[in-house]
């Protein structure tokens, strides 16, 4: 009989893991999933469910139990911007930029994520005047930051008009100011959970990064001083149970105390990859080191890892390698012996040499902002116009299928979602469900 049990047990314990929550921005940050038994090759009976969104964005799904979670805009920035262009809104036929963004209004959405059903959707009027649809916003959108979720509420950024917490059912429970500020090229970053803390890098509506009670949105800290970035924070679980924040920002990485906004400790970091030297790319996560890359015309595309923890100036101490290879907007992931990133060359990188394992190209060059994600011994690169790519794990490259949406002609910038079996996706019009039934 105990042994009947125990079997028991362990075929519990591995369900559960295989029924892991994707539950932020790349998962848990580290862009990995336990799932198993995911499809390479898509074809009709692959794909689960369709979905055509409500709105446009720019943010990856999460996924908590059953639910699945996104944020989406309207009525400014997509399709019914185009109606203003030929007058009616403005003086003499010209569009009034004022009167145009009265009309948009931002979306959390909540979907059944086993049948594809809408089971909420909560309005939310934005703080105006918001940035113009134009320059580099018009690559993303006013719905750019991905939600989070400690499993009982989901906390959605959005830019200047806030931060806000809602239970599963789409109750609001609390909305907190992060501040006024606006940037030509709008605000992405997704926030991230400690303990008992949210934390959101409001660099371009503050110059700060902030902290907030996860429980009643009261402001906790708020380190000034940040330069602008659009990359999100992360949190490296260290031991003894000790959490670091860890930010990418231009010239420096940092890493903070979650419960205080203490610093604790800095490294020499990268430029950025954007014409105002601002840096995009996250973090990888995984144990204690950190993954961190930047590319574009005010830096050398480049790529280091970097121990977590230790004070003061690590930069010597706690730099592992640095490689001259690397990406501006999307973000690593490790997993195995390796890393890897994808912006129109698959590259793979030794983990714990830096070494150049391999350089594939596999389409002509975009600038990706979706990154690729990792399980089932694959590797899932979503590209903006030009399909999914699924590659092999290890240290030799295998592209074992490519993916594409011949009745999808949206952009996708989203980075996929992985959960029981399952990958999500959206474009800027659908979302879909991808399993083998």
């Amino acid at each position: 009989m105990s042994r009947i049990f125990l079997t028991l047990s362990a075929a519990l314990v591995l369900a559960s893991s295989l029924h892991a929550d994707w539950p932020g921005f790349r998962g848990d940050g580290s862009a990995v999933s336990p799932a198993k038994n995911l499809p390479a090759v898509w074809d009709k009976d692959n794909q689960l469910w369709k979905v055509k969104l409500p709105g446009f964005g720019a943010s990856s799904p999460i996924v908590v139990g059953d639910r699945l979670f996104l944020t989406a805009y309207t009525g400014y920035g997509d399709k019914l911007t185009q109606g203003f262009k030929s007058g009616g809104f403005g003086v003499k036929g010209k569009p009034n930029e004022a009167e145009m963004q009265k009309a948009l209004r931002l979306w959390v959405l909540c979907y059944d994520r086993v049948k594809g059903d809408l089971l909420w959707k909560k309005g939310i009027a934005p703080k105006l005047p918001e940035a113009a649809f134009a320059s580099f916003l018009r690559e993303h959108g006013y719905a750019s930051s991905t939600p989070v979720s400690d499993g009982q509420r989901v906390y959605v950024f959005f830019g200047k008009t806030g931060l806000f917490a809602f239970d599963l059912k789409g109750k609001q429970l609390w909305h907190a100011e992060v501040g006024d500020g606006i940037h030509e090229w709008g605000s992405a970053s997704s926030p991230a959970l400690s303990k008992n803390t949210v934390i959101v890098n409001a660099s371009i509506e503050s110059k700060a990064l902030m902290a907030f009670d996860k429980l009643t949105g009261k402001e906790l800290w708020r380190k000034k001083g940040l330069a602008i970035c659009w990359v999100s924070p992360v949190v490296v679980h260290l031991k003894n149970d000790k959490q670091e924040v860890v930010l990418n920002a231009p010239g420096k990485v940092f890493g903070y105390d979650p419960d205080t906004g203490t610093e604790l400790w800095h490294c020499q970091g990268l430029g950025g990859g954007g014409i105002s030297g601002a840096t995009c790319s996250t973090p990888s996560v995984k144990g204690d080191t950190l993954f961190i890359m930047s590319a574009g015309p005010s830096t050398p595309a480049t790529i280091f890892a970097l121990r977590a923890g230790g004070k003061g100036d690590i930069t010597k101490t706690h730099e592992l390698w640095k490689q001259k290879v690397g990406a501006g907007i999307c973000s690593p992931v490790a997993v195995g012996d390796f890393v890897y990133f994808v912006d129109s060359t698959a590259h793979c990188l030794d983990a714990a040499t830096g070494k150049v394992v391999y350089k594939e190209r596999l389409y002509d060059a975009r600038g990706e902002y979706a990154s690729p994600v990792a399980a089932d011994g694959k590797l899932f690169a979503l590209t903006r116009f030009d399909g999914l790519f699924v590659l092999t794990q290890g240290g030799k490259f295998e592209q074992l299928a490519h993916n594409t949406f011949d009745t999808d002609r949206s952009i996708f910038n989203s980075t996929p979602a992985i959960s029981d079996g399952r990958i999500y996706l959206r474009s800027n019009e659908f979302l879909y469900c991808v399993g083998k039934k």
